[in-house]
């Protein structure tokens, strides 16, 4: 296995590669890891390996530091290999490397969930256990544009409305997650590996068509790019646009609410009829779903936030619409009145 290049040893194009990801980074996604702690997820696939390589060239550049995680899922016959990969990896370029073993077959017969989900919680426990142990301020994630158009098609399948719809977030500030390589198609990271002298690990269970992603990825994704072989870029677009009309609306809607009045109850509220009235549809319906959320689990479906509104327009007053989480809104002439409803009491 080779030893870690320095960046300026890199052929130049594959220098500006890395500098145009760290401008990703710091541009559209508003943050620079390279100058601070942060760890890195490698399960030894060509993103996660790309990743790795890349963010220890620019931090090393940069003055920041890379800690290496991997869980083992203990899926398949040769997972203990990829783990053997990466520790390898790890110490030829003197990376500190967090391994740990999970049965996680296991634990979603123990809390009845699919294998992916619970291999899912299962990394995102160890990531935000390891980051809080070691002070870390960034997650690294290695999601890239391949990844992305998936994502964007498997929301669209299940119904998601915009700007959802442009998929997953590059970064996830609550929770320290960054995704450099989002808007970096996959047959450029393993390029850039190439080039590097490096190799990968393959996960052959990726090629099954067990679950959902995985036949939209084999199936669904290529049938696209055949018919527009620049599908990859129209996702990346669509995902910039997205970008910019959640960054607006979130901000309209904070605004809405920031003058709302205070209400004793932490069960209810209520969207006066003169915010309704100065407020577009696009921003009426943020604002119906932003109240509800703040009343406690249970996630608004679109066709009851659209029934609302249509009363609210019609004038309704006394109607009433119910959502997840025992939620009620009901139309009152001082606006819309939410609150969660008490089973107990409503039943007698």
């Amino acid at each position: 296995m080779r030893p870690l290049p320095r960046l300026q040893d890199l052929p130049p194009k594959w220098a500006r590669f890395c500098l145009g990801v760290r401008a990703f980074v710091t541009r559209e996604l508003a943050c620079d890891f390279t100058s601070q702690p942060c760890i890195v997820a490698c399960s030894g696939g060509a993103d996660s390996t790309a990743l790795l390589l890349l963010s220890t060239l620019l931090c090393r550049k940069n003055g920041g530091q890379v800690i290496a995680v991997h869980l083992d899922h203990c899926l398949r016959e040769d997972s203990a290999q990829d783990a053997c990969f990466v520790a390898r990896l790890c110490e030829n370029w003197n990376i500190p490397l967090i391994l740990q073993r999970e049965n996680v077959q296991a634990q979603a017969q123990s809390k009845g969930l699919g294998l992916e989900e619970a291999g899912r919680l299962a990394r995102y426990e160890l990531l935000e256990r390891v980051r809080r142990e070691t002070a870390s301020q960034y997650i690294l994630l290695g999601h890239q544009l391949n990844d992305l158009a998936e994502d964007q098609l498997l929301r669209l399948m299940r119904g998601v409305g915009w700007p959802a719809l442009g998929g997953m977030a590059g970064q996830d500030p609550a929770r320290g997650l960054v995704r450099p390589l989002l808007l970096t198609p996959r047959a450029q990271l393993e390029e850039f590996l190439k080039a590097a002298g490096l190799a990968w690990r393959v996960d052959q269970s990726n090629f099954e068509g067990a679950t959902t992603r995985n036949r939209v990825r084999l199936d669904l994704l290529p049938v696209l790019l055949r018919e527009n072989p620049a599908y990859l870029d129209a996702a990346a677009r669509l995902w910039r646009q997205a970008r910019v009309d959640e960054d607006h609306w979130d901000s309209e809607t904070a605004r809405m609410l920031s003058g709302l009045p205070e209400s004793a109850r932490g069960d209810a509220a209520l969207l006066p009829t003169r915010v309704l009235e100065q407020s577009p549809a696009p921003l009426r319906l943020r604002l119906y779903k932003a109240v509800l959320e703040r009343l406690g689990p249970g996630q608004p479906l679109s066709d009851s936030l659209f029934r609302l509104d249509e009363l609210w327009r019609e004038h309704a007053t006394g109607k009433k619409v119910r959502f997840p989480g025992d939620k009620e809104a009901r139309l009152t002439k001082a606006g819309i009145a939410m609150q969660v409803i008490d089973r107990k009491k409503e039943c007698g």
